[in-house]
């Protein structure tokens, strides 16, 4: 087995069906009727670890909101 640096990780395809790959730091998304822990939320945590982006959910009276912090 030959470890390699530099290779690129794939896109994620939850992130495709997201707006979480094109969001600029300081932007956020309302998620309608969606729960902390929902899909929009998996889909925003695990983009973060693989674009070494952070986000920030927090609910609101009528579902989420997911902020791009760094």
């Amino acid at each position: 087995m030959k470890i390699e640096t530099d290779v690129p990780l794939p896109d994620s395809s939850r992130a495709r069906k997201y707006p979480f790959l094109e969001m600029e730091v300081g932007q956020s998304v309302l998620f309608e009727d969606e729960e902390v822990n929902g899909r929009a939320y998996r889909a925003a945590m695990s983009t973060g670890r693989r674009h070494h982006q952070k986000y920030v959910a927090r609910r609101e009276d009528n579902g989420i909101r997911i902020w791009r912090a760094e």
